[in-house]
């Protein structure tokens, strides 16, 4: 005889696709796929980005064309998910840990003049500076229609560091990992699927 009861199991699999949402949210992103983007928000979803305030679907499409412009790289990952299931409707809370190689001629729009006079750093420079953000995506997420998607997202910046980056490609044991992440079907994930 099992412990569980029919509501127990069915309360897992709605929290089990809750999270889905949550981790198709941060590949679309990293992989820069505007419709995968746009599957995580109901259509008159609302998202509050603080550089964007407004309707979710019009925010995917604006996202992940700046993501394009402002970063070479970017991974975003969740953790510490508290989610409270009340029916149809999901409260979710979600530690956000992101990680941007910023673009050198976007530098002076992420970082602001006064790190760019602080580090004495130029567009023209080669050297490479990370953003590194830590907060939270405060969500409701509703069940309509049978699936679970987004209706509101707020961003919460918890805290950030913004350094020059010591990345190394070509030496030691990063020498041997040559297979690296694209924002296209071309990227291992994809490829797998093949």
């Amino acid at each position: 005889m099992s412990d569980y009861t029919e509501a127990d199991l069915r309360e897992v699999v709605h929290r089990q696709k809750v999270y889905d949402v949550l981790t198709r949210y941060c590949r679309a992103l990293d992989r820069c796929d505007v419709a995968l983007m746009k599957s995580v928000y109901h259509e008159d979803g609302f998202d509050d980005h603080g550089i964007f305030q407004g309707n979710a679907q019009a925010f995917a499409e604006y996202i992940i064309r700046e993501i394009q412009e402002w970063f070479e790289v970017t991974t975003h990952a969740i953790c510490n998910v508290h989610m409270e299931l009340d029916g149809d409707v999901a409260y979710t809370e979600s530690y956000l840990l992101a990680y941007h190689i910023v673009r050198p001629e976007k530098m002076d729009d992420i970082f602001g003049s006064t790190y760019m006079k602080q580090f004495r750093v130029s567009p023209a420079m080669e050297d490479r500076h990370l953003y590194l953000f830590g907060g939270r995506y405060v969500d409701r997420l509703e069940r309509r229609q049978g699936e679970w998607r987004i209706a509101r997202r707020q961003v919460v910046m918890d805290w950030n560091e913004n350094v020059r980056s010591t990345m190394i490609h070509d030496q030691g044991i990063n020498a041997s990992l040559t297979v690296r992440g694209r924002r296209d079907g071309e990227d291992p994930v994809f490829l797998n699927r093949r």
